[in-house]
């Protein structure tokens, strides 16, 4: 089968090449168009997955896919936008069709959810599974959440429990531990929730907010750089899952939540907000406080989410 046999027979289906109303072209030209109404603004974001360093290699290609999707459209929840529609470039070793049809199904089970269908892309041959999603929605006009607006005597909250990313992790990397398909940490790993709705339903009164991928503290460190800001997080509001504490104990639980990463809940800052769970405050000052001590350099080092090249 070749790159445009397969692109007819797997992603052009109707099952993820589906109409949405945004969307005025799709697949099967040079470019997609889509259509905005005058009170919208465009945001998109992208992302690139690489086996064996954002997914393990012997994951499902089931599983590759959901996760691939949910994590590229948790971007789209942390500026408080609406999903339109993604793209979807694809490195492939080889054209193995169960394969593929079994990646698109996994594909589909998330763009159908959340309206979003795939609109365009490109498929190669290379030498390993490279993944590079581009998300796109939309917000009214002057509305998207930024990293920018914190503001002193804010709090700051999550938009649910922390650490199951991380807690999940030791799960996915070994093949020989039992990881029940469709159970807890399963779906904290391979499909976690993108919080849009919640994204939304905060956008009219957070000041600022990004998604907990690269771990709780480092991504404070975030919004307090872009908002020349400090935080101060207390480490006993953090919520962790029941599930959590029972795998990995309190002490274990704790660390992933605070450096782990892969959460993709909402971190944001808000004058008061009856939704999520507030975990501390905005202050004067710079960097990110725990319980009341700012870290320093070598517990920044060392209390660091993931980075590439480090």
């Amino acid at each position: 089968m070749n790159e445009f046999q397969l692109i007819q027979q797997y992603f052009n289906a109707s099952n993820l090449a589906f109409d949405q109303d945004n969307v005025v072209k799709g697949i099967g030209d040079d470019c997609c168009i889509l259509k905005l109404e005058d009170n919208q603004q465009f945001v998109m974001s992208l992302d690139t997955l690489v086996e064996d360093v954002h997914f393990p290699k012997h994951a499902s290609a089931f599983d590759i896919a959901t996760r691939a999707l949910s994590v590229s459209l948790s971007d789209l929840a942390a500026m408080g936008a609406s999903p339109v529609a993604f793209t979807l470039g694809i490195t492939l070793p080889n054209a193995d069709e169960t394969w593929i049809k079994e990646f698109c199904e996994g594909l589909s089970a998330v763009a159908m959810e959340f309206n979003m269908p795939l609109i365009g892309g490109d498929t190669t041959k290379g030498p390993c599974l490279v993944l590079s999603l581009q998300v796109h929605g939309v917000v009214e006009q002057g509305k998207a959440l930024t990293r920018s607006g914190a503001k002193v005597g804010h709090n700051v909250y999550v938009s649910g429990p922390m650490g199951d990313g991380a807690g999940a992790l030791p799960f996915a990397l070994d093949s020989t531990k039992i990881f029940e398909p469709g159970g807890y940490f399963h779906q904290a790993f391979y499909r976690p929730l993108a919080q849009v709705e919640f994204g939304k339903s905060i956008s009219a009164y957070a000041s600022s907010c990004l998604d907990v991928s690269d771990g709780l503290l480092q991504d404070a460190g975030h919004i307090c750089q872009a908002s020349h800001l400090a935080m101060n997080i207390q480490s006993d509001l953090i919520p962790l899952s029941a599930e959590l504490l029972e795998e990995h104990g309190a002490e274990k639980s704790l660390t992933y939540a605070l450096t782990g990463g892969d959460d993709y809940q909402l971190l944001y800052t808000a004058q008061h907000c009856e939704k999520g769970i507030c975990i501390g405050e905005v202050k004067e000052g710079d960097g990110v406080y725990l319980d009341g001590e700012i870290l320093s350099k070598s517990q920044r080092i060392k209390q660091a989410g993931f980075q590439h090249f480090n």
